[in-house]
């Protein structure tokens, strides 16, 4: 994969718009990228137990900012303890495509904290880098 290295595209400006624009852009790359609809449906199914947990709140792809040094995988920060869910496990347990389509969705959708969890779990895991553009982006 170090030869055939895929890129995503995030352009800034797309978090001001509604959340279904956000979400077409999102399963635009993941479809480009190879997943299903049946996939997609499963991102649907896991955004409702992270809800039904109250944990979406938690590092739940396994990435967290160390105060200031960055991120780090820490993959036991995700845990609900009532009731006893660990979120990042529940995510880990999902089928390999449903976890990229999941990140790209977070790329997408979601608060500062999710999308550069979501970065590195691409970057790490998949191998997939992510670009941003637009006013304010800055590469690392």
């Amino acid at each position: 994969m170090a030869d055939d290295k895929k890129v995503i595209t995030v352009n800034l400006s797309m978090f001001g718009q509604d959340a279904a624009a956000k979400t077409a852009a999102a399963n635009k790359v993941a479809k480009e990228l190879g997943i299903s609809d049946e996939a997609l449906a499963q991102v649907e199914e896991f955004k409702q137990q992270l809800t039904l947990h109250d944990a979406w709140d938690l590092p739940f792809m396994g990435y967290v900012n160390e105060d200031g040094y960055g991120y780090a995988y820490v993959p036991d920060a995700a845990i609900c303890t009532v009731p006893y869910w660990d979120a990042h496990q529940a995510f880990l347990d999902l089928p390999y495509d449903v976890q990229t389509a999941f990140a790209i969705r977070m790329l997408f959708t979601h608060r500062p904290v999710d999308r550069y969890g979501a970065d590195m779990f691409l970057h790490y895991q998949r191998g997939i880098n992510v670009k941003w553009e637009g006013e304010g982006a800055n590469e690392y």
